[in-house]
């Protein structure tokens, strides 16, 4: 077997849990995205590189492979950027208008068990947190690879539990070692409110009032509502008590009203891609809520 190891990026899961890692105590975070975030992809990619050649025992580097999406599979100018850094090589999978990446795991699963079966690399380091990832993970093993994790977040609360217990081992990167290469946009200047006090002649001052906005959440061009978000919460439940052992369960349940950090990052990731909302998209809060009630109260039945 050759003695060599690769890296394989998870982009989409790098964006989604390193603005979390890194910006996730910050009011605004909710209007960060790509274009308004500055990375430092050279330095970054480096870092990986150095923690991954530490991981593999300092075994020669084949290449970093990274996974993205872009609508029609057509690489954006930030990808370009990446892929002709040394010893990288971008792989681009189908972005939908919703936002929604198409064949970029399946994509990542395909390299890692080819070099695999071909006795390429000795080790594979993952930077990633999906817990469809497992099964790729077990083949690769089954051919004498070692695989190993980064995963976002020092309480590893976007690492499935799934894929945390099949890999050789894991490595947590911190909001604060990420947050050396991640530049916030500038703070918006201040605007003028959309209502001011109207002065009404022979009166006192009186206010008119923004009118009452209904509770609903609209991301593209339809409304989620309340009850739709309950809805999905009750869905993922029933397949967490399909999934999970009694134990887990109940352990779970006395964690109420607190859903425990990982299982809370697989019932957010369940509901944004229900509704088609890209990765590291922030529910407001009142959706939140209601997507926790949904799972609560579906959990609880016996």
């Amino acid at each position: 077997m050759d003695g060599r190891y690769a890296v394989f990026v998870d982009a989409g899961y790098l964006w989604a849990a390193g603005i979390t890692a890194v910006f996730g105590e910050r009011e605004e975070v909710e209007s960060y995205n790509r274009s308004n975030v500055k990375i430092d992809y050279r330095d970054l990619i480096n870092m990986i590189k150095s923690y991954s050649k530490k991981m593999a025992n300092d075994r020669e580097l084949l290449r970093v492979y990274w996974y993205d999406a872009a609508p029609d599979r057509v690489p954006t100018k930030e990808h370009q950027k990446i892929n002709v850094l040394p010893e990288v090589k971008t792989r681009i999978g189908h972005l939908t208008a919703n936002g929604v990446q198409k064949n970029v795991d399946t994509m990542l699963l395909l390299d890692l068990n080819a070099l695999a079966r071909q006795n390429s690399v000795a080790t594979a380091v993952i930077l990633g947190g999906d817990g469809d990832f497992v099964e790729g993970v077990a083949t690769a093993q089954s051919f004498g690879v070692k695989v190993y994790i980064m995963a976002i977040g020092s309480d590893g609360n976007s690492l499935s539990p799934e894929l945390r217990a099949e890999a050789d081992d894991v490595f947590l990167m911190s909001g604060t070692l990420l947050g050396k290469y991640f530049t916030p946009p500038p703070k918006p200047q201040a605007t003028k409110p959309k209502w001011a006090p109207l002065e009404l002649i022979g009166s006192d001052v009186t206010q008119v009032a923004p009118p009452e906005q209904e509770e609903v959440y609209q991301p593209r061009s339809e409304q989620v509502t309340l009850q739709d978000v309950v809805l999905v919460g009750g869905n993922f439940a029933r397949r967490f008590k399909m999934m999970a052992s009694a134990v887990e369960v109940e352990s779970t349940l006395r964690s109420k009203p607190q859903v425990p950090e990982s299982t809370h990052f697989r019932l957010l990731r369940y509901t944004l891609e229900y509704f088609d909302m890209p990765r590291g998209t922030q529910l407001p809060s009142h959706l939140a809520d209601a997507m926790r009630e949904g799972f609560w109260s579906e959990l609880g039945k016996k």
